[in-house]
C-alpha cells in the first residue's frame, strides 16, 4: 500500500510538470500493483484515482475518446468520486455537447458542493446550454 501511495504521489508530481509520457507509465505501473490488492474495495477506489488520472493524460495530448472512456471507468468503479464526473464534464464542454457537461458537472458539484472549479464549471456550461438553447428557437 505504501509503494503504491509513494508511486501515486510521483506520477502526480510528474503530471504536475507535464511529464505525461513518464507519468502515464507509472499509473499504469500501479494498476497492475492494484490488481494484487485483497480487498475489492481498496482496488475499486485505487483504480478509480488512476483511471482519472489517466484520463486527465489523455485529456492533456487531446485524446478525447480515450480520456472519456477512462473517466467512465473511474465513475463505475467508484460512482462518488466527483473528479473523475468533472473531468467527463470538461470534455463534453469542449465538444459542444452541452447537455452532456451540464449532466456531468451536475453530478460533480452534488457530490463536491464545496468545490468552486466544479461550481463554476457548472455554472459556465449551463450559460453555453442555454445561449445554444436561445438560437434553436
Amino acid at each position: 500500500m505504501k509503494d503504491i501511495l509513494v508511486k501515486f504521489e510521483s506520477g502526480q508530481k510528474l503530471m504536475d510538470v507535464r511529464k505525461y509520457d513518464e507519468a502515464e507509465k507509472i499509473f499504469n505501473e500501479i494498476i497492475i500493483d492494484i490488481e494484487k490488492m485483497k480487498t475489492a474495495h481498496e482496488r475499486k477506489l485505487w483504480l478509480s484515482k488512476i483511471y482519472n488520472n489517466l484520463g486527465f493524460i489523455l485529456y492533456k495530448k487531446v485524446e478525447f475518446n480515450k480520456a472519456q472512456e477512462l473517466y467512465r471507468k473511474s465513475m463505475t468503479l467508484n460512482p462518488s468520486f466527483a473528479p473523475a464526473y468533472y473531468n467527463h464534464g470538461v470534455i463534453n464542454y469542449r465538444l459542444g455537447l452541452f447537455e452532456s457537461a451540464v449532466k456531468d458537472l451536475r453530478t460533480a458539484v452534488l457530490l463536491e458542493p464545496q468545490n468552486s472549479e466544479f461550481v463554476t464549471g457548472l455554472h459556465e456550461s449551463e450559460v453555453a446550454l442555454n445561449e445554444i438553447k436561445k438560437f434553436v428557437k
